[in-house]
């Protein structure tokens, strides 16, 4: 548990600003980078086949693929391209977002796991009556507790 919120305000942030970079033309300069014998790994289908439209518009030889972005180790699965491989712009900001989810998710458990066991696992004690009211069990040392 991330008492501070730092790790919401990291992903709030990043969401800002990845919905402030639309429109600023990265597909664009994405496109003006590449060179034959790239690759480029998008998150989507849809996105793939934007992107290799306009590429062909361009005449541009370069490999378009998906691959989601909590399975980026199955690049390699694909061999290595006569020239780089490019991860575009919405693959990175799935990547970015997931790796954070990953980092909050570690910590509650790392934070839970370093815990003692009964009431200092709830926050407080209106916590822990609504998890009570919920099956889990409320801390039965204390008087008035449920």
């Amino acid at each position: 548990m991330d008492h501070f919120g730092i790790g919401a305000a990291i992903y709030g942030a990043a969401r800002v600003y990845f919905q402030s970079a639309r429109r600023t033309g990265r597909t664009t300069a994405l496109l003006d980078g590449l060179k034959d014998g790239d690759r480029v790994c998008c998150a989507t289908g849809d996105e793939a086949r934007h992107l290799e439209r306009q590429c062909r518009e361009r005449g541009l030889q370069v490999q378009v693929f998906t691959l989601p972005p909590n399975q980026a180790f199955q690049v390699f699965d694909r061999g290595t391209p006569q020239g780089r491989t490019i991860f575009d712009h919405g693959w990175v900001e799935l990547y970015y977002l997931a790796a954070l989810e990953n980092a909050r998710a570690e910590l509650d458990h790392l934070q839970r796991q370093a815990s003692g066991f009964g009431a200092a696992h709830f926050e407080t004690r209106a916590k822990a009556r609504e998890l009570a009211n919920w099956g889990f069990p409320s801390d039965t040392t204390k008087k008035g507790a449920r």
